[in-house]
């Protein structure tokens, strides 16, 4: 896959409004206006809804997910009308199925139709953004997927929410994105959930960097996801729930839902609340 211009796509608005062009719209939700004090965080690359079957049925990523019952969701490797996936809307199909807002995020164009990045969420979205993120050489082109949300019963607390997808391919490639999401993120005084498949180990330069800056919301031996079906890779984690202040959040639980067979990622989650 090609890379688009690497100069950064910004794109605002406010929930409800559409921005032409942009194929990003918020969903309704049911019981969006409950007070809640804690989060149920989701973290899931979906691998397009293909199994490790090889068969793409997003109604098995639905009930993956639905059995949870999460608060947000934050989802890598999402088709959209796409040959693959017999030109089906992905995001919109997972949010009417979930009861959710949601938002997605292209990050290419792919088989006349588009593949990036879903973020599902009980409450509205109130602001949105799609950056872009500078590769260093003509690999597939990543982004990071940012939305802001308000929490019920929480005296209008608001949260940023970030999801990202990093390169597969190139070391170099990830710590340069890493950086300017980081960097991205320092900017504004809301707390921020940062998650995504970041194709890196904890022991990488990358996250030890992040770590700096950002909480992980597990301990290293939590969230081995990578190829479920095969017990030697099982030790592998490279998808992460990064949490920023890191005094902003306290987490009451995290882990990995042992599902082996909707995706070649097991979904993660953390239960957060705000202090």
């Amino acid at each position: 896959m090609k890379t688009n211009d690497c100069s950064l796509l910004r794109i605002f608005f406010v929930a409800l409004s559409i921005l032409c062009g942009s194929g990003i719209l918020p969903s309704r939700a049911a019981g969006a206006e409950e007070a809640t004090s804690s989060l149920r965080v989701l973290c899931y690359n979906i691998k397009h809804g293909q199994g490790m079957d090889g068969v793409v049925d997003l109604e098995r990523t639905v009930e993956a997910i639905r059995k949870w019952r999460p608060d947000v969701v934050l989802v890598q490797e999402v088709d959209k009308n796409t040959r693959r996936t017999s030109n089906t809307d992905q995001p919109k199909i997972l949010a009417e199925r979930l009861g959710m807002y949601y938002i997605f995020g292209k990050t290419i164009d792919y088989q006349n139709g588009e593949y990036g990045l879903l973020t599902l969420s009980r409450f509205p979205i109130l602001e949105h953004e799609m950056i872009l993120l500078p590769p260093a050489t003509q690999q597939e082109q990543r982004g990071v997927l940012i939305a802001k949300i308000a929490l019920p019963g929480t005296n209008g607390k608001i949260i940023r929410l970030a999801n990202t997808h990093l390169s597969a391919a190139m070391q170099n490639e990830r710590t340069v994105q890493a950086a300017r999401i980081d960097e991205i993120l320092s900017k504004g005084h809301e707390p921020v959930i940062l998650a995504g498949d970041f194709n890196a180990r904890p022991a990488n330069e990358l996250i030890v960097r992040l770590l700096k800056n950002w909480k992980d919301s597990a301990d290293p031996e939590t969230y081995k996801s990578i190829e479920p079906d095969t017990p030697e890779r099982l030790a592998s984690r490279i998808d992460f729930i990064f949490l920023r202040a890191k005094d902003a959040f306290d987490v009451s639980e995290s882990g990995t839902i042992p599902d082996k067979t909707t995706s070649d990622h097991m979904p993660i989650f953390s239960v957060i609340s705000l202090n």
